[in-house]
């Protein structure tokens, strides 16, 4: 197992009075993996409208070895909430973030999987298509959905977030599951078609325009869709459910999205 570890430097990303995203697309495994240390100290990063060298940014540390890109692990430390794009189209290996981190985290990743021990900003997730994004607070808006001008978010994969997530969470998602600790803001699986998304605190106007998927909600569902229709009553591990079939203002052939709300 290789460990690349890159250690934020106190006020690297401040220019003048503005503390300036840094992009970290290119540092992940799978990009790095059979790299030296002098050509990952090199690597080019885009901060703000410029280009830099890692190491002008971030103090850099390499311990073992790997054979293939799943035997690599990317560690971040310091104040991480202007680095954004950790994770980016990553396939394969692992990263861990060692604090809150900045918008697009682990989006468009197809594999292996990421750790964040604190917040992510908004995007997290975004149109990813396999592995796993586990975030231990809470995550911003547009959890897993799709950028704009796009019609397909989340695909596959999995994510947690331990905390409460933001508005339009997987919004256009076709696929994969997410599971929120705690609660929804406003319009959770909007657009949905596959995939599913468990919610166990209280959600706001769920499912709107779904046409496929499940959203299991455990708290309660504020302002229902009134487009959506009651089935049944359903008992799922142990725990009884409304039953609702929507969203129906889209036509009854394309209503076949799935919402549980807790009894």
């Amino acid at each position: 197992m290789q460990e690349i570890r890159f250690k934020l430097k106190e006020g690297a990303l401040r220019s003048g009075a503005a503390e300036v995203p840094v992009d970290v697309s290119p540092l992940t495994p799978d990009k790095l993996f059979g790299k030296s240390e002098s050509e990952v100290k090199t690597t080019k990063l885009w901060w703000g409208n410029r280009q830099e060298e890692v190491q002008r940014l971030f103090e850099v540390s390499i311990s073992g070895e790997a054979s293939k890109a799943e035997e690599v692990r990317v560690v971040f430390e310091g104040d991480l909430r202007k680095v954004k794009r950790i994770g980016y189209e990553m396939s394969a290996g692992e990263i861990l973030a060692e604090g809150s981190v900045g918008m697009h985290c682990g989006a468009r990743m197809s594999g292996g999987s990421i750790t964040v021990r604190g917040d992510a900003d908004c995007w997290a997730g975004c149109e990813m298509h396999g592995g796993t994004l586990v975030i231990e607070g809470n995550a911003g808006d547009n959890l897993c959905a799709c950028y704009r001008g796009e019609t397909t978010g989340m695909t596959g994969g999995k994510v947690i977030v331990n905390g409460n997530a933001g508005e339009c969470v997987g919004q256009y998602m076709a696929g994969g599951e997410i599971k929120i600790g705690g609660n929804a803001d406003i319009l959770a699986g909007l657009d949905m078609k596959g995939g599913k998304i468990v919610i166990e605190g209280d959600a706001v106007m769920v499912g709107a325009n779904m046409t496929g998927g499940e959203i299991v909600v455990k708290g309660k569902v504020i302002d229902m869709m009134p487009t959506f229709k009651f089935i049944e009553e359903v008992t799922v591990d142990g725990e009884r459910f409304k039953k609702y079939m929507g969203d129906f203002a889209l036509g009854e052939k394309k209503a076949k999205g799935t919402l549980l709300v807790k009894s």
